[in-house]
């Protein structure tokens, strides 16, 4: 490594960290003052709503990066190249004899390396912080959320009105059987279900929902062998294995008491592999997913809904370092064509570009998702494009 490399490896670190810090900083100011009256509901003080935009900020900037990381990756490399053109560091090293593109090396070198701890963010830290991630401002992991209709391999729809995350909890909690099972379309109903994990180390039946207070219709229905594989019916002796139901403010506190002909309460346990995080999350729950996640999620019958979606994100997901380096590629030739000097017009035309770029991949992505087009053609489709623009600019580089 000569020091003319040396040097173009640590002005295009200064320039990232600065289009990193300004960047996101401009992103966090907006989004904050925003937001401003839902991290007060949480906070008692000053110092506590402090604390909580904190942490909040710093679980997201994992976000903020992989949604900026192309962007900055070419403002970095625009900033390195004209800083070299502006203090007539080009001329000398083509006077010298070295090629434009040996003396740029570093930028692009330095590119492919910010792409790939784009790829370890995508892969190892936003998995992670999925759930952090999908969480509004005024969410501090105690309210209630959204529950989503899903259905599982066996086709059994579960949905329901109110989730507790810590509980793990749907209260009411519907199901639908298909007549595969029962023979006949069942509706299941419960006034709270909570769901029991395949690790838990205590209950006899995981893998499920704990139906308590539950009713089956139509009236009568019995469950008999072929039905038990998917839905139990627990005996009050058995109970005891189980938690019970758990009691939330404004919940009655006395059982009411029993109607003539009303339906006996019964306790049940339906096996599914629709889990509550699988309830609970959004619909773009797929964006924080690690890809042997995405991968999974094709062919499960619960992802059912997004299946299209995931698909041509996943697509996107694959392609985003190459489309990342195709960005610079397109922008970098209106620097290095020698036609214009000034910092900040080649940013704007190189800002220009790249708005361009995401308009095009957001096109792409959208037919996609309409299923106008196939999801492998939505993910290909801007590189393509924009990888033809980059080549037939490249040409105009002065050697």
């Amino acid at each position: 490594m000569t020091i003319l490399d040396r040097q173009r490896y640590w002005n295009f670190l200064k320039a990232y960290i600065i289009c990193f810090v300004s960047l996101v900083g401009l992103y966090i100011v907006i989004h904050a003052f925003e937001n401003l009256d839902e991290f007060a509901r949480r906070a008692d003080g000053t110092l506590d709503l402090l604390g909580i935009m904190g942490w909040y900020y710093l679980i997201h900037m994992s976000e903020f990066y992989d949604r900026l990381c192309g962007v900055i990756g070419m403002m970095a490399a625009i900033f390195t190249v004209t800083w070299m053109q502006k203090n007539n560091e080009l001329i000398a090293v083509l006077a010298a004899g070295m090629s434009t593109q040996r003396a740029i090396r570093p930028v692009l070198i330095s590119a492919v390396l910010v792409s790939s701890l784009a790829v370890i963010n995508q892969e190892y830290i936003l998995s992670r912080l999925g759930e952090e991630l999908q969480r509004r401002p005024d969410d501090d992991g105690q309210v209630k959320v959204m529950v989503y209709a899903r259905s599982d391999i066996n086709w059994v729809l579960v949905h329901g009105k109110e989730g507790h995350r810590i509980e793990q909890t749907i209260n009411p909690f519907y199901a639908t059987l298909p007549p595969d099972l029962f023979g006949k379309l069942v509706e299941l109903e419960a006034k709270q279900a909570r769901y029991i994990p395949e690790d838990d180390p205590n209950c006899p039946l995981r893998g499920g929902w704990l139906l308590h207070d539950a009713q089956i219709t139509p009236v009568g229905t019995e469950i008999d062998g072929k039905v038990g594989k998917v839905l139990v019916e627990l005996k009050p002796e058995d109970l005891k294995d189980y938690p019970p139901p758990v009691l939330f403010p404004g919940d009655a506190k006395t059982p009411p008491t029993p109607q003539r002909n009303a339906r006996p309460a019964r306790t049940l346990f339906l096996r599914t592999n629709v889990t509550f995080a699988a309830v609970t999350r959004n619909r773009q729950w797929y964006q924080f997913a690690a890809t042997p996640d995405l991968l999974q999620a094709l062919t499960d019958p619960v992802c059912k809904a997004e299946r299209v979606e995931i698909a041509v994100f996943l697509h996107s997901r694959l392609l985003r370092p190459l489309l990342g380096l195709a960005l610079m590629a397109v922008s970098l030739p209106l620097v290095l064509s020698g036609e214009r000097s000034n910092t900040f017009v080649n940013l704007g035309l190189s800002l220009g570009t790249s708005a361009l770029f995401y308009a095009g991949v957001f096109i792409a992505q959208y037919l996609g998702n309409n299923e106008v087009i196939v999801p492998e053609l939505a993910g290909w489709l801007p590189l393509f494009v924009f990888g033809t623009v980059a080549i037939a600019r490249w040409d105009r580089i002065r050697t």
